[in-house]
């Protein structure tokens, strides 16, 4: 029970503030100033309307044949040359500790085998689909001001060819194989503690 209350601590935003409106923009100003104007007004309103609770990040990623990196990007010199694969990973060496630290981390990641239908041209430009839970919106704000991603943050520019971010809210997360698991480990437990106990005499 105390492994499992310290994992909640860890995992739910019980003690997380609400970001107060410009709290965000003011906290990152210059930080990310090569944003175009509607992405920066999309962030400021996702931001300033934080409700307090977890959300996922869908992120769908079509990856540069070669990492192409921006004047005065801050990397190492064994960055360049790299292709568009090898520079996201950099990223993610950058930016998993980061989302740990703060009780956020990838839940799915899936690699495209074939395209099938498609809703109007260019949607389907992603390879790549990676879903990341963020604890609350202070987290990813915590996260995407800390130190660590600022390193990381030219190698994942430098990656993408194009990519989509989109805060989404869970409706349904469904694997039979972890409710069958933990139907069988409840029956387990309770048949054990079960032939534990000698029946009561009447």
């Amino acid at each position: 029970m105390v492994l499992y209350l310290a994992f909640l601590l860890w995992h739910e935003p019980w003690f997380s503030r609400r970001l107060r409106p410009g709290e965000a923009v003011a906290r990152l100003s210059g930080k990310f100033s090569q944003m175009e104007q509607d992405e920066k007004d999309r962030f400021e309103a996702f931001m300033d309307s934080d409700d307090g609770g977890p959300f996922y990040m869908v992120n769908l990623m079509l990856y540069r044949e070669k990492a192409q990196y921006r004047d005065g990007d801050q990397v190492s010199e064994n960055s360049h040359g790299l292709t568009g694969r090898e520079a996201g990973q950099f990223y993610n060496r950058a930016v998993i500790p980061a989302l740990l630290w703060r009780g956020c981390y990838p839940v799915f990641a899936s690699r495209k085998i074939a395209n099938l239908f498609s809703a109007g041209t260019g949607t389907d430009f992603f390879e790549e689909v990676v879903i990341v839970r963020y604890r609350s919106r202070r987290d990813m704000l915590n996260m995407i001001a800390s130190p660590r991603f600022l390193r990381g943050i030219p190698h994942k520019w430098a990656s993408l060819e194009k990519t989509v971010v989109i805060p989404s809210r869970l409706i349904l997360l469904f694997d039979l194989r972890v409710i069958v698991a933990l139907l069988l480990m409840a029956a387990y437990l309770l048949t054990s503690m079960t032939a534990s106990f000698p029946s009561w005499p009447m």
